[in-house]
């Protein structure tokens, strides 16, 4: 077994490479969420395979990631890119949480999120906890946050994320009516008002999703992200009639003392996804 091992910071800086090199590559030519999601999807499993962190007042932990594409009905209720984290702790407890990511592109001309819509924010938001809006920037992101700490090499990020409520409050200011209107009625959001409350999406990777944080960690959900239809209430919760997100990237994260063997069989349903092993996705 290869093992790769790394600072957090090191990898932090490889990650924020990845989704800056992917967003370069695809403007302005491929400037579309699908295209730059799959690109960034694909390079990241690559890395993201027996990755050892060696923690400075932490436990050390492994990384591995498989990504996937669901081969169902696109349109979601969940966003683009849902998340699923399995984490193993040393006295071997395990919990798994997902969340989910509503991937936009700034356009080109306006400098605004065009494509926002405000009903679509609120049917994720009330199928699943803390999801995010995912914005993809041709130009560096303007951080109102302090990341100087952070390698010199990060200090210019091109994909940001913001808790999709923060979003929907905005949308509200805009147009009180909203949920009287169209739900494919899009509601163009500035870059900078938005930008206020982001992080960098390498940030929340790193530092949230994979200690546990803003997941939802409900059992059925888990088990119907993964592809398996579950009874919700009176009724059959069923994958052709709710759909799944666009993407899935499964993410383990393993603390403690590194094992000979390392279980990367996540449970996905592989009649609803196929993993992901090219970079071009097959019907550009």
């Amino acid at each position: 077994m290869n093992i790769i091992k790394m600072s957090l910071m090191t990898l932090y800086a490889e990650l924020e490479k990845i989704i800056r090199q992917q967003i370069w590559d695809s403007y302005p030519s491929d400037w579309r969420e699908d295209y730059i999601t799959r690109k960034i999807l694909f390079e990241y499993r690559k890395l993201f395979r027996n990755i050892q962190i060696q923690g400075l007042s932490s436990l050390d932990f492994t990384i591995n990631s498989v990504a996937y594409k669901f081969t169902g009905n696109l349109e979601t209720q969940f966003g683009d890119i849902g998340f699923l984290v399995r984490i193993k702790y040393p006295d071997n407890s395990i919990i798994e949480g997902v969340t989910s990511l509503e991937a936009k592109i700034k356009h080109k001309k306006t400098r605004r999120f065009q494509e926002i819509k405000g009903r679509q924010l609120q049917t994720i938001s009330a199928n699943i906890k803390y999801p995010m809006l995912l914005m993809y920037d041709y130009q560096p992101i303007e951080k109102v946050h302090d990341y100087s700490f952070f390698p010199s090499t990060t200090k210019q990020n091109y994909a940001a994320v913001v808790p999709i409520n923060v979003v929907y409050s905005i949308i509200r200011d805009v147009k009180p009516d909203f949920h009287n209107q169209d739900k494919n009625n899009k509601t163009p959001v500035d870059a900078k008002t938005i930008y206020k409350f982001s992080v960098p999406l390498a940030y929340q990777i790193i530092f949230r999703y994979f200690r546990g944080l803003d997941l939802d960690f409900d059992h059925d959900l888990v088990k119907y992200i993964k592809g398996y239809e579950f009874e919700e209430g009176n009724y059959r919760r069923v994958i052709e009639e709710r759909s799944l997100p666009q993407y899935l990237l499964c993410i383990s994260v393993d603390y403690g003392e590194l094992e000979s063997y390392i279980d990367m069989d996540f449970g996905v349903n592989i009649n609803f996804f196929s993993e992901i092993t090219s970079s071009e996705p097959e019907d550009f």
